[in-house]
């Protein structure tokens, strides 16, 4: 049986942009970055992220934020064990959680 969490924590897309340098701001770097960051939580904490399938574009706000990169996602991933869970139905990840 699959370890159950206590709680959870979700490292989006939108935060990963609006904390990281646009320079970092590529699938492959979220991914990267996100496993650096789990390491950060306790093992009873699932650490979650978006699955970004694909960047769409561009996102310009209008109060002074820098522009974020839109993205189809399908998702997310458990960061430690790459684990996929749907938003909603029987796959939830709040079923991994006491």
């Amino acid at each position: 049986m699959a370890k159950l969490y206590a709680t959870h924590h979700i490292m989006d897309w939108n935060w990963f942009q609006r904390v990281h340098s646009s320079n970092l701001h590529t699938i492959e770097d979220y991914h990267r970055i996100c496993q650096e960051d789990a390491k950060l939580y306790g093992d009873h904490v699932m650490v979650l992220r978006d699955n970004v399938i694909k960047i769409t574009g561009y996102y310009w706000y209008g109060n002074g934020w820098p522009a974020q990169n839109c993205a189809d996602t399908a998702g997310y991933v458990d960061v430690r064990t790459g684990k996929h869970y749907d938003l909603h139905g029987d796959n939830s990840f709040f079923k991994q959680i006491k």
